[in-house]
């Protein structure tokens, strides 16, 4: 039996959901440091903390279209991290983007989210 068939698809999409959440919380939390300590936020920050938490919030309820744009976003993180080998990100974004992977056969591409 295959393992992963074993492990309920909620949980799946749970899982992905969260490992999308995460960087939001902390993209936001970071412009609001920036701000209070700078004064300014950084110009990418704000627009990383929306597009992970709608990824993360789309996913929850199944949407493969917001599985596929948070797999991409996963993965830019992650290709951008090892170009700057900050290790713990990159391991961070490697576990991201295996949970994401894992939710896409339990997603649908429904007829309203293709357009």
């Amino acid at each position: 039996m295959d393992p992963l068939r074993a492990i309920p698809p909620q949980l799946r999409l749970m899982s992905a959901s969260t490992a999308l959440a995460i960087p939001a919380i902390v993209f936001a939390l970071n412009a609001i440091v920036s701000f209070r300590e700078r004064g300014q936020v950084e110009p990418l920050d704000i627009p990383a903390a929306v597009a992970f938490a709608a990824s993360s919030a789309v996913v929850l309820r199944g949407s493969r279209l917001a599985l596929l744009c948070g797999i991409a976003l996963a993965a830019a993180y992650l290709v951008t991290a090892a170009a700057g080998g900050i290790m713990p990100f990159v391991g961070y974004w490697a576990v991201a983007l295996l949970l994401t992977v894992q939710a896409l056969p339990v997603t649908e591409l429904r007829a309203g989210s293709a357009a």
